[in-house]
């Protein structure tokens, strides 16, 4: 009798997959995904000889699935009944000793036995599952070890294991909590077991894949080079930064204006820095809309089936891209998104959020792991993010250190004091002063609020000048984009209103309609948050800017004459802004307006300017010392405190709360599209709008008809977004 591992059904013919074929599959992939750098590293921290753990990685492939070979599994190929194949094997690993370590008050913890048992799930298991019986032929399924061992590791098995089925496992399935707890507050354990478990259930995956035919791309067909790149690049030559980072080897800080190609240098030195086919290229952005931009370069780069992208909403993303190219979703691309999720990819773009939050590593996420110590990883606009955030960054960038995973962290205006906090003020700097040299627009302060002064904004508009306007908040943007339309009699299609309360597939358009704009003869002007400042790659002649954050202007400086050609020089109009909202900090507020000089300066002016503003507020401002002190070390404790809440195994809500934020937000379905029977129901999400939780309380519908996303009862357009009255409109972003 065959002992089966796998069933599927194709072309309406029954396929299957013996034990024996299915294991062998999986120790070929787990070979492959073991290259000697990391090995060495997972060595040097765990305190286990190389060989050792090689050997563990071998039989835990080659015992995974001998639960298999029971009765239970076999009804369950045939008949589709419930068995628990991870659980029977207990019973015969439990004699299996070679791999056992010490745990609390020095018992044994057996490690082969333990990574079988949770590499489906972790610890869905109690006594009442573990009735089976094992098939006869399963003492020769187990003692072909030494063959496979030979045939596999090119030499002879000394290890001689004992084949013994245990039929009362209850006191190893009570015992093994407490000892996955130990493992997980144990560092050196913990990483030894992550990285075995990630590489058994990474080519469990594969394996599996291979018989589907759905296998996708989980490695470098050829290791990238700096001339193939540079090959694919839109200019010929390099920048000296550039030249500099495809020649280094360590860890490194890029100081580099905007639109200058940090991108492309940072690219390169991730090429440098790959050192086998398995290793991988990471590269984080703080949104998902300058993540799905950068995909979209990267894909032009490199071979597309060789990139991925993780955010929240990154399946929709993919499988639009995928119905454009092959006209259906199909099982290839579940599979690509099932290995997509996890960095499995060669290339992945990520939000930060989502590498930290894999990076945590709880529940199910040792494959991502074990991809990130393989990996080499970008973080740009480092400066971008709260407090909170920081603090587990420089927690995440510690680590890193100790793993030996390099880092690439970029930024066009990062304070020296926030280098302090991080904790990079030694890193090496990447650098080029004639870059800082050039100019782009000139400042002009005025000392009274953007409201004043819409006469300003028209005149200059009439002048056929492209405008961006960009205001603190969602109100204070519609009111301006009202006034100009009505009071003003600008044309509605000269206006585009772009702000955080439009449904994704609307933002998507709109973000289309203003590259349109921008390519076409017809000046336009857009109205914004300041959503703007990380999310599109935009280039106008005049900007109208509220006063913010001497950070986050510079981000605005850097939409207005990108290019910064000195011929077409920019003008920027920075407004007085008497709100706090929706910063935290008066007096960072008042610190910038006052520190910005007019006239027409040198990049580096600005980074002069930022030190001068951020000294000052450290010193000064007791509000943001009072956050670092509470936000910053809560971010840096997050890591520890997480791991040691869940025990390091349980299972958490897909949240991690990595950011500081006041009032979440929840995705929900407005009535109008709830209620469209021309709507397909499974396109709901791209209909969706982001808001704060506080709007069901007023707002939200109640219908028999169901629906995954809560329903609001609120009217909108594609131009305004939300219709609310003005008295209970939005502040937010």
């Amino acid at each position: 009798m065959k002992i089966l591992a796998k069933k599927i059904v194709e072309d309406e013919q029954i396929k299957t997959q013996t034990l024996q074929e299915h294991t062998n599959w999986v120790m070929e992939e787990a070979l492959k995904l073991i290259d000697d750098k990391s090995l060495s590293k997972v060595s040097i921290i765990s305190g286990w000889k190389e060989e050792k753990i090689l050997d563990l990685i071998f039989f835990s492939c080659y015992f995974h699935d001998i639960g298999k070979a029971t009765i239970e599994f076999q009804n369950t190929i045939n008949n589709g009944t419930n068995s628990y194949h991870s659980l029977y094997s207990v019973s015969v690993l439990n004699q299996i000793n070679e791999f056992n370590v010490l745990g609390e008050d020095d018992s044994a913890i057996n490690l082969l036995l333990t990574l079988c048992l949770t590499h489906h799930t972790l610890l869905p298991y109690n006594s009442n599952n573990a009735y089976f019986t094992f098939l006869e032929s399963v003492e020769s399924v187990f003692f072909n070890y030494k063959d496979s061992y030979k045939n596999y590791l090119n030499k002879e098995c000394l290890y001689d294991f004992d084949f013994e089925i245990e039929e009362d496992i209850e006191d190893i399935l009570f015992d093994i909590e407490d000892d996955l707890k130990y493992i997980k507050e144990n560092h050196k354990l913990r990483t030894l077991y992550t990285y075995c478990s990630g590489i058994l259930n990474f080519a469990d995956w594969l394996a599996s894949a291979r018989f589907n035919k759905s296998l996708p791309k989980t490695y470098f067909e050829e290791l990238p080079t700096k001339e193939n790149l540079k090959g694919k690049l839109s200019f010929d030559i390099l920048r000296d930064f550039q030249k500099d980072l495809s020649i280094l080897s360590k860890s490194v800080l890029v100081e580099i204006p905007t639109g200058e190609g940090k991108t492309e240098g940072s690219l390169l030195w991730a090429i440098k820095n790959l050192y086998d086919k398995n290793s991988k290229i990471i590269y984080t952005l703080p949104t998902q809309v300058t993540s799905n931009k950068l995909y979209e370069r990267v894909t032009s780069l490199f071979d597309k089936n060789e990139c991925g992208l993780i955010h929240s909403s990154s399946k929709l993303y993919l499988e639009k891209d995928y119905e454009k190219e092959h006209g259906l979703v199909d099982d290839f691309f579940k599979s690509e998104i099932t290995f997509n999720k996890n960095f499995s990819k060669p290339v992945t773009v990520s939000t930060v959020d989502s590498l930290l939050k894999f990076f945590i590593n709880i529940g199910r996420f040792n494959i991502a792991t074990k991809n990130y110590l393989n990996s080499v990883v970008i973080i740009d606009e480092v400066h971008c993010y709260d407090f909170k955030l920081m603090g587990f960054l420089k927690r995440f960038l510690e680590l890193c250190y100790e793993f030996d995973v390099k880092v690439c962290l970029m930024s066009a205006s990062i304070p020296t004091k926030i280098k302090e906090l991080l904790g990079i003020e030694n890193y090496p700097i990447v650098t080029e002063k004639e870059l800082f040299k050039k100019k782009a627009n000139e400042i002009v302060k005025i000392d009274e609020e953007l409201d004043e002064n819409f006469d300003l904004l028209i005149k200059k508009f009439k002048e056929n000048k492209n405008i961006l306007i960009i205001r603190n908040s969602v109100k204070s943007a519609t009111g301006t984009y009202k006034k100009l339309r009505d009071s003003y009699g600008i044309d509605e299609n000269d206006l585009i209103l772009y702000h955080s309360t439009f449904k994704k597939r609307d933002k998507n358009q709109k973000e289309k309609d203003i590259f349109d704009k921008l390519d076409g003869n017809k000046p336009f002007i857009l109205i914004a948050t300041q959503i703007v400042e990380i999310s599109l790659d935009i280039d106008f002649n005049i900007m109208f800017t509220d006063n913010a954050p001497i950070d986050s202007l510079i981000q605005r400086f850097g939409r207005v004459n990108r290019k910064k050609d000195e011929t077409k020089k920019g003008v920027i109009y920075i407004f007085k802004y008497e709100k706090e909202f929706p910063y935290k900090s008066k007096y960072l507020l008042q610190t910038t307006f006052d520190t910005i000089e007019n006239g027409y300066f040198e990049l580096g002016e600005y980074v002069e300017w930022l030190n001068i503003v951020y000294d000052k507020v450290f010193k000064n401002d007791i509000k943001i010392n009072n956050e670092i002190d509470s936000l910053f070390k809560q971010g840096y404790k997050k890591y520890d405190d997480v791991l040691k809440k869940l025990d390091g195994i349980k299972k958490s809500e897909d949240n991690y709360d990595l950011r500081h934020i006041e009032q979440s937000k929840v995705d929900y379905l407005l009535v109008d599209d709830f209620l469209d029977d021309n709507i397909d129901s499974k396109k709901f999400h791209e209909y969706t709008i982001s808001l704060p939780n506080y709007y069901e309380k007023k707002y939200l519908y109640t219908s028999q008809k169901e629906s995954f996303y809560k329903v609001l009862d609120l009217k909108y357009s594609y131009r305004e977004g939300l219709l609310i009255d003005d008295n209970k409109s939005c502040e937010f972003m």
